[in-house]
């Protein structure tokens, strides 16, 4: 991202609150993240699975914000797996 994009992308980050509205989602969820990220709190992660009905969670140890990158021999078939399950 340019300097521009950044600074934009964090001041919506910055903004956005959905937490009302999680316990409203009906799809099959499933959260992922990684164990090791510096920018987003892996704290977050169970609170998101908690607060979304149903919701699946998997951390991804030793993961960190491009842990879908970096660990993707794990995340890919995670997500696969999900995937399948969810369409059944």
């Amino acid at each position: 991202m340019t300097a521009q994009e950044s600074r934009g992308h964090l001041l919506v980050s910055a903004r956005h609150d959905a937490w009302e509205r999680l316990p409203t989602i009906t799809a099959p969820t499933l959260v992922l993240h990684g164990s090791d990220d510096l920018m987003v709190p892996t704290a977050n992660a169970p609170l998101l699975a908690e607060r979304i009905p149903e919701a699946q969670l998997r951390l991804i140890e030793g993961g960190r914000h491009g842990f879908f990158d970096e660990f993707r021999e794990q995340v890919n078939p995670a997500v696969l797996s999900f995937l399948q399950g969810a369409v059944q």
